[in-house]
Parts: C-alpha cells; sequence; structure tokens
C-alpha cells in the first residue's frame, strides 16, 4: 500500500481509504451486536424514525430498494428489526427496530463515536473544527453537482436530445 501522505494520491482516494478503515475498525467492534457494515444507517434512520417503508429508507440512504431488501432479511433474521403491516393500508409493510435493535443503536454509535475519537487523535479543537468546515463545503459541492446530473439526466432523451422527461 502507497503511503498516505503521497502528493500523488487524490483527496477523494484518501478520504476513501479513511472511510473503509473506519468501517473495517467498526464492523470488529460490532461484530458481536450482529450488526454489518451498511447496517448502521439503517439502524439510525429507524432510530429516528421508526415504522419506515421499505422505499422511504432507500431514499434515506440513497440505495435501491433490493438493497435494503437484502439488509433487511438479514437483520429480521439477526432480530434487530421488525416488518409490520400498517395499519391503514394492508399492502405496505413498515420497519420496526426491536429492543435488540435499539440496544444496537446505542452500541453502534458508542463505537462510531471511540472510532472517530482515534482517527481525530492527536488533532487540536481548531483543525478539527477547520476539517468539518472543508468536509462540509466538499459535501455540498459534490451534493449539487449529482443533483445538477440528475436534472440533466432527465432532461436527455436517449438520441441526445432534450424533452423534459425521464425516458425509459
Amino acid at each position: 500500500m502507497e503511503p498516505t501522505n503521497n502528493p500523488e494520491i487524490p483527496l477523494m482516494g484518501l478520504i476513501a481509504r479513511l472511510m473503509r478503515q473506519h468501517h473495517y475498525n467498526s464492523h470488529l467492534s460490532l461484530k458481536d451486536q450482529d450488526v454489518h457494515p451498511g447496517q448502521p444507517p439503517l439502524l439510525f434512520a429507524l432510530s429516528r424514525n421508526d415504522g419506515l417503508r421499505q422505499n422511504e429508507l432507500a431514499e434515506k440512504m440513497l440505495v435501491k430498494p433490493a438493497t435494503v431488501t437484502v439488509m433487511l432479511n438479514r437483520m429480521v433474521k439477526n432480530g434487530l428489526v421488525e416488518r409490520r403491516t400498517d395499519p391503514q393500508d394492508q399492502r405496505v409493510s413498515r420497519v420496526y427496530l426491536t429492543d435488540k435493535g435499539r440496544s444496537a443503536v446505542k452500541e453502534v454509535r458508542a463505537a462510531l463515536q471511540a472510532s472517530e475519537a482515534q482517527a481525530l487523535e492527536g488533532l487540536s479543537d481548531e483543525d478539527k473544527l477547520l476539517l468539518r468546515r472543508l468536509l462540509t463545503h466538499m459535501y455540498d459541492n459534490v451534493k449539487r453537482h449529482g443533483q445538477t446530473a440528475v436534472r440533466q439526466a432527465q432532461e436527455e432523451k436517449p438520441d441526445g436530445t432534450s424533452s423534459g422527461t425521464i425516458s425509459d
């Protein structure tokens, strides 16, 4: 592996490397909780708003509904969440945290905070504030450009001409 202080490594590559290592470390500390990589955002979404539909979870997590289905099947099997039929609409299934899931949310949050503290070790409060400001600025840029790309994709037809709608 290349040294991380190599100026030829793109910044986004360093960020990706950091996140992979952070997720790996967090996964190691969470294996006793039956929480697998990718599941913490789903747990957090339900802890904020229990009883979401699967498609709502997919939207919040920016993943495909099929991905959420696979995750939920595993989480149901591990006793972290349960699906219940919506009492107002029997066609709709909603997802709820179980007691084990609520406990896991606390453990996941603590593990992620510990991992973050390890990552920020040796940085001053001023450095942490600057890093937060820079990363927030980068996120805003990436999000804005992503929204622009979505709008452009919606406006283009497969033959390269413009329309106002998405074409299949």
